[in-house]
Parts: C-alpha cells; sequence; structure tokens
C-alpha cells in the first residue's frame, strides 16, 4: 500500500471516529489493513453504509461524499388537527362523564323525594301520635317487606298492595300525601313522622325502647294485636 492511500485510510478513519464516537481497535485495524469495500459495517450502535474504504482505484483522493452515506432518521410527529382532535375527543368523552353522573345524582334525588314522602305519609296515618321508636318501627316495616322477597319491591307496591293498610283504603293516607305537598310536615305535629322517615332512608335500624336495643330489621308486620308478636312498641305489636 502507497503512503497517499495509507495516509487516506487514516483520514477516513478519523472522519468515522469524529462523526460516530469510538472504534475499538479489531474494527480499526480491520478498516486500515483491509483495501476493500465495506457495506454495513457496525460502528458504536450506528449502522454506516457504503463506506469505501482505500479502494483499488485511479486516483489517490478520497473525498468525504465517497466515504460516508448515513440514512435520514426520520422522527413521527403528530400534527396540530390530531392533537386538537384528540383534545375535543377527551374533553368530550369527559362531559359525557360527567354529565351521566350528574342525571345519576338528579334521578337519585328524585327517587329519595317519593320515598321520603310516602313513607312519611304512612308513619303519621299508622303511629302518629306514638313515642319516636314507634313510628321509627313502622317505617322499618315497609321498608324491610320492599327489600324483602314475597312483596312488591318498591314503598308504593307495598302500601297499595291489597288488605295491608288501613289508611289506603280509608281515604286517609291521600289527605296525607296533600298536607304534606302543603309543607304541613315541616310544623310539630307532622315533623316526627318525617323524621322517622328521614331516619329509615339513612338506615337506621336500631332504636333503644324501655331500656332494651331493639333491631327493626327483623320485623315485617305491625298491628294493634297479634297473636304471633316478638315485641310490642307503643301502640302496637311487631312481628
Amino acid at each position: 500500500m502507497s503512503f497517499k492511500k495509507y495516509f487516506a485510510c487514516l483520514l477516513v478513519m478519523s472522519f468515522v471516529i469524529s462523526s460516530f464516537g469510538t472504534v475499538d481497535a479489531s474494527a480499526a485495524e480491520k478498516l486500515v489493513a483491509a483495501p476493500a469495500i465495506f457495506h454495513d459495517e457496525v460502528v458504536t450502535g450506528s449502522v454506516v453504509k457504503g463506506i469505501a474504504l482505500c479502494e483499488d482505484v485511479q486516483s489517490d483522493e478520497v473525498t468525504t461524499g465517497d466515504m460516508v452515506t448515513v440514512d435520514e432518521i426520520k422522527v413521527p410527529t403528530a400534527s396540530a388537527d390530531k392533537v386538537l382532535a384528540d383534545r375535543r375527543k377527551a374533553q368530550s368523552a369527559s362531559e359525557k362523564k360527567a354529565k351521566k353522573i350528574a342525571d345519576q345524582k338528579k334521578a337519585a334525588k328524585k327517587k329519595y323525594k317519593k320515598a321520603l314522602r310516602l313513607l312519611a305519609a304512612i308513619v303519621y296515618c299508622e303511629a302518629g301520635g306514638q313515642c319516636y321508636a314507634g313510628r321509627l318501627a313502622v317505617a322499618a316495616v315497609v321498608m324491610n317487606r320492599v327489600e324483602a322477597g314475597g312483596y312488591p319491591n318498591t314503598i308504593r307496591g307495598v302500601l297499595w298492595q291489597p288488605y295491608q293498610f288501613g289508611p289506603i283504603r280509608q281515604g286517609k293516607m291521600a289527605r296525607e300525601l296533600r298536607y304534606y305537598d302543603q309543607g304541613l310536615y315541616n310544623e310539630p305535629e307532622r315533623e316526627g313522622s318525617l323524621k322517622a322517615a328521614k331516619d329509615i332512608l339513612a338506615g337506621k335500624y336500631t332504636v333503644n325502647y324501655n331500656g332494651k336495643k331493639i333491631n327493626l330489621k327483623l320485623y315485617h308486620n305491625f298491628n294493634g294485636h297479634l297473636s304471633n308478636a316478638k315485641i310490642r312498641i307503643s301502640g302496637h305489636d311487631f312481628a
């Protein structure tokens, strides 16, 4: 190998090292020693294509363009339109979720108001003159039936089940519902019945009566006198 070719090889090595970092010793020896054309030589993790080193050609000059050709690295970028579209999509999904939650809350609130109205009215009809424990126990029986098998699964269904609640047949319930709508259940005479209804809907099924703690979840029937009564609270037997 002539001095010019050897010097050209050194220049090529210097260019490759400066462009791609360090080259290990064995790779450097190959680049210097081999008067051949190398393709796809791996240099510090990068593939360098079309490296012509010390090619046995007439000219002793090696140009930079002859030595190295590196493929262009393309990095995909999201367009502004796509970014905006993604943001609108996420915002739309968030708004739909918020609306669904708001609708569920609204429906639950409406259901609660209907339940409270019916319970407060039947409690006053059946136990309006009794103590708090007696009123709470009547409300508990209604809700226990709603949750038990063998009865309708709504408060209205339980109350209007044939031959179950006298105030329904007698028209007293209809009158109390009108009074409820007129705001009379916020007055002293009926507010105790409203409180009992609210407490049962809040899940309060335990009451103290005559020094004894009573679990009202156990009862599905009440009347002035029951042959199979388990407990008597105020003016009613419960079973």
